[in-house]
């Protein structure tokens, strides 16, 4: 049973995976950090933001002055702490230089919200498959079955 999951899970998600594993962001030195919430498990905290930003207001682009703009209502920050952000994130693979706008690029993402989760979820789901590859599949069974097990239904 446990290698059946295990197989039927590595079958369902290898291509994901396959695209995962050339984002920067999951390299070596990448970090999943399990005492944060939403996004900040993948992303440090001002490129959490800026990304959310970004998904929100890039139609199809958005320059780091823009970024900035918003950034600057909500806190004291600098415009070239912005500008490394953004750059830092294009060399992750988050965003990609689409175009320039006099000298100021054009960042657009390289996948929306949905998609960067989904592709993050399933590396992290990967490496516990890799390492602890029994107790994954346990988990994933016990936890399936829970999830579509009949609750009982109150009587009137």
């Amino acid at each position: 049973m446990r290698m059946l999951c295990y197989d039927w899970f590595r079958a369902r998600w290898s291509k994901s995976l396959a695209k995962v594993g050339r984002m920067r962001i999951h390299d070596e030195n990448a970090s999943f950090r399990f005492n944060q919430k939403g996004l900040r498990k993948f992303l440090g905290d001002l490129e959490c933001e800026i990304m959310e930003l970004v998904w929100e207001k890039a139609d199809p682009t958005v320059t780091v002055r823009e970024i900035f703009n918003i950034l600057r209502l909500k806190r004291d920050i600098a415009y070239t702490t912005v500008m490394t952000t953004m750059v830092r994130l294009s060399e992750k693979g988050l965003l990609k230089i689409v175009d320039k706008s006099g000298l100021a690029n054009c960042y657009s993402p390289v996948e929306d919200r949905e998609q960067f989760i989904r592709n993050s979820v399933n590396w992290v789901l990967d490496i516990f498959f890799e390492e602890f590859p029994d107790e994954s599949a346990t988990y994933l069974a016990e936890a399936t079955r829970r999830r579509f097990e009949k609750k009982p239904t109150k009587k009137r």
